[in-house]
């Protein structure tokens, strides 16, 4: 029987390229924390507030997502508490701008990078007649 080293070489590779093309989250994708303390990454949504709800980010569209920043389109929903003959704020008006997005400002932790501020550019005019604005999202993070 004839040695041949040539044919295990590539037999001890194959885990070896197995595991390099396998997909991978890297820690640098960032995400953004919700109000259930739980990572989110590309949200259609993000709240507001989150103790009363009357905040929100709905129908989110990213064109691009890096580990500096995030871009995209959406609306700014906006429960004013205005009653429509209801006792509470679940029967306020509802309203809502059209805006640009970007979420930035990336706070790192270990393993994690948190998008941590929202920067809005509203398309037609936003509330009380603000065509921008800039809100923190200081969510904590939870098992």
């Amino acid at each position: 029987m004839t040695f041949r080293p040539s044919l295990l070489v590539p037999l001890a590779l194959i885990p070896v390229a197995a595991a390099l093309q396998a997909p991978q989250v890297h820690a640098a994708d960032p995400v953004v924390i919700n109000c259930a303390g739980k990572e989110e990454r590309r949200p259609s949504s993000i709240q507001f507030g989150c103790a009363t709800g009357s905040v929100m980010l709905a129908n989110l569209r990213w064109s691009s997502w890096d580990s500096n920043n995030a871009m995209g389109q959406g609306d700014l929903v906006v429960n004013s508490c205005i009653y429509k003959g209801g006792p509470s704020c679940v029967e306020g008006l509802t309203m809502t701008y059209p805006a640009n997005v970007i979420l930035g400002r990336p706070a790192s932790g270990p393993g994690i990078t948190s998008l941590s501020e929202v920067r809005l550019r509203f398309t037609d005019g936003g509330p009380a007649g603000l065509w921008g604005g800039t809100y923190r999202l200081d969510n904590p993070l939870r098992p």
